[in-house]
């Protein structure tokens, strides 16, 4: 019956520790969890710009959230999942985070959000939502496992996560990043996957 008793002492208190060190401290934050879910790495916050780009003679200017460096500091596999603890458990984690695929250039990563045609049409009617579906499931007071909906293929992502409250949006579809477009007030983390 002691052994018993202690046993299930450990795995309370285990149990307990591991959602701990999954999650990440501070609001707002992502973080990885490990391959056999006992901790969490924070991702990096990233540096976003938005940028404007010429295409072509005629086909007007691509707009597009810009992300330091080529790749992301940190490399998952396909198949792990990150813990997010959201800036407000007021609204729905999906209306705080978003997760989007980037392409690789020389001295950064690139999402296209839309953009300007050459006699000042908005390409953004053609921009669709390109955001990979999450789950989200409950894991501790104030954080969440999220898990992507697909399976990712190797390459460079980013969760946009917004200041719920603070007038900004994790979405960066359309119009949200169109004409003029803006990155102030979301915050991206981003990761490798190799």
């Amino acid at each position: 019956m002691k052994k018993t008793s202690i046993l299930m002492l450990l795995t309370l208190v285990s149990s307990t520790a591991s959602a701990d060190d999954l999650c990440p401290e501070f609001a707002n934050m992502v973080s990885a969890i490990s391959d056999n879910g006992a901790s969490g790495e924070e991702l990096g916050m990233e540096k976003a710009v938005a940028k404007q780009r010429k295409k072509g003679i005629y086909r007007g200017f691509d707009n597009s959230v810009r992300l330091e460096q080529p790749t992301a500091s940190t490399s998952v596999n396909a198949s792990q999942s990150f813990a997010f603890r959201p800036f407000s458990t007021q609204f729905h984690p999906n209306q705080q985070i978003k997760l989007y695929p980037f392409s690789t250039k020389k001295k950064y990563r690139e999402l296209v959000v839309g953009g300007t045609t050459n006699w000042g049409g908005s390409k953004n009617r053609k921009s669709t939502d390109n955001s990979i579906p999450l789950k989200f499931k409950k894991i501790g007071d104030g954080c969440y496992k999220v898990t992507p909906g697909v399976t990712l293929p190797k390459g460079e992502y980013a969760f946009s996560l917004a200041s719920v409250g603070m007038g900004s949006s994790a979405d960066v579809k359309g119009t949200n990043a169109g004409f003029g477009s803006s990155v102030q007030g979301q915050t991206w983390f981003g990761f490798s996957i190799k």
